[in-house]
């Protein structure tokens, strides 16, 4: 009996698939061929479409999600289907890196100039501080074996960077290896004319 990871070809298929789908998405919005659909969002029903993506694999690994979510938090201006897989790529990430009964915390707020500040944390196993600055690049991975065991393509974080610009805002990694990472996501205020 074939087990639910399947044969190694169709391991190796899969990564070959998310490949292509990624770098498709990725060339289509550096040339400007995503249609980006604005609207206002709140993040709570963004990941209410992101979080049952991850939840069995959290609870395989018995992660513990913390959400500090304001209830008045504004909604966002943003593309639905791009903010979901901004969301679940960092998410994923998060997942991915953390050890079982490790701990992801979603927080978001709004900062004094009206952005609105999504923080999504790990208690996983960090990146090293040299290599911060090149997270985001296409293809870079920090331990290039771990990430292709992990199914990892090396496109995700490039791709949230150049989702968070089509929104006009932006995304800031801070990192400590063996501590954690948080991933920032800033957004402009969802401000209608």
């Amino acid at each position: 009996r074939i087990s639910k990871a399947g044969t190694p070809q169709e391991a190796d298929a899969r990564r070959l698939n998310r490949l292509l789908d990624d770098l498709l998405t990725l060339s289509n919005i550096e040339l400007g061929q995503t249609r980006f659909a604005f609207e206002e969002i709140s993040l709570a029903d963004a990941l209410s479409q992101v979080l049952p993506v991850l939840e069995d694999r959290m609870k395989q690994k018995r992660l513990t999600l913390l959400r500090e979510i304001p209830p008045d938090l504004p909604s966002l201006r943003a593309d639905r289907d791009r903010l979901v897989q901004a969301l679940l790529n960092v998410l994923d990430n998060a997942v991915k890196f953390t050890p079982e009964e490790g701990k992801i915390g979603i927080a978001a707020e709004t900062d004094e100039t009206g952005n609105t500040i999504v923080r999504i944390s790990d208690t996983g196993i960090g990146i090293p501080e040299g290599e911060l600055n090149r997270i985001g690049e296409r293809f870079y991975r920090v331990d290039r074996t771990r990430s292709r065991e992990m199914g990892g393509t090396g496109l995700g974080l490039s791709i949230v960077k150049h989702i968070m610009a089509a929104h006009g805002g932006g995304m800031v990694i801070d990192s400590r290896l063996g501590r954690g990472t948080t991933v920032s996501l800033r957004f402009p205020p969802a401000l209608y004319v």
